[in-house]
């Protein structure tokens, strides 16, 4: 159901409805026209337990799999958080240096940010990313290459090899996040479970066959409600719901005004 991450709202409810909640009614159709009422209606006793212990064990296999993918979706985006304000303290690690490494520095960092604001995550949310192999690499060139003039520098620029250790951790979680998914076997039981749990629900045999209808179709779109929010907070950079980018795009304002500020001081 990947497919469903590039879809708009209302195409993915209406999927939603038309598969879930049509496929749900009309398996209910067929069972009631195959099986007649009054044998459906024997089996409430025992199909009650077994329904009863069964929606209690998808319930819970669900809420797990919901708190593991939200805990995901919630990691995924304070990396993107930590990654863009280590960023930033560069950015200005690298102003506070002489020239002409502040320039080299402040220069690579802001090439960085408009690379991932610009280019990586346009990508990575259409699932077209190829890591760049260059990566941080012309930060760590820049930094690695100057030789502090006196103890003041020597202090920023183990200041500033922090902070690109911190760019380069955050940004390989990021390609886990972005290559990452919940494994086969979960989506697996989700689905299969989501089928086993309709169809016991066929077992019952009701009087009036529209109420059972319309129960049968909520309960079966509340499923596949259910199973569409964990697919969207399974792929953080995909989807409707996906970590934003505006933690990079703030981080870049920032410079951009700490450059604009250190122009017009030499200017004046």
């Amino acid at each position: 159901m990947e497919f469903l991450l590039y879809w708009g709202t209302a195409a993915q409810m209406a999927f939603i409805i038309i598969v879930f909640g049509g496929g749900s009614v009309a398996g209910l159709y067929i069972v009631r026209r195959l099986v007649p009422l009054d044998r459906l209606q024997k089996n409430h006793e025992i199909a009650s337990v077994t329904f009863g212990v069964l929606g209690a064990f998808y319930g819970l296999v669900l809420a797990f799999v919901i708190v593991a993918t939200w805990e995901r979706f919630s990691e995924a985006n304070a990396n993107t958080h930590d990654e863009a304000t280590a960023l930033e303290s560069l950015y200005k690690l690298g102003a506070a240096l002489s020239e002409p490494i502040s320039s080299r520095i402040d220069e690579a960092v802001l090439q960085y940010t408009r690379t991932v604001i610009y280019e990586e995550w346009p990508q990575m949310a259409r699932r077209r990313f190829r890591p760049d192999k260059a990566g941080a690499q012309e930060m760590w060139s820049a930094v690695l290459s100057y030789h502090p003039i006196d103890g003041r520098e020597q202090l920023l620029m183990d200041k500033a090899i922090d902070q690109l250790n911190e760019i380069s951790r955050t940004r390989s979680e990021r390609l886990l996040f972005y290559d990452d998914d919940l494994p086969a076997v979960v989506w697996l039981v989700i689905y299969l479970g989501c089928l086993i749990t309709i169809g016991f629900s066929y077992f019952f045999g009701g009087d009036i066959f529209r109420a059972q209808m319309t129960m049968c179709l909520f309960f079966s779109i509340l499923l596949g409600m259910t199973i569409l929010a964990i697919l969207e907070m399974a792929h953080p950079h995909q989807g409707r719901v996906a970590v934003p980018d505006q933690p990079f795009r703030y981080a870049l304002a920032r410079m951009q005004e700490l450059a604009n500020y250190r122009m017009a001081k030499i200017t004046h």
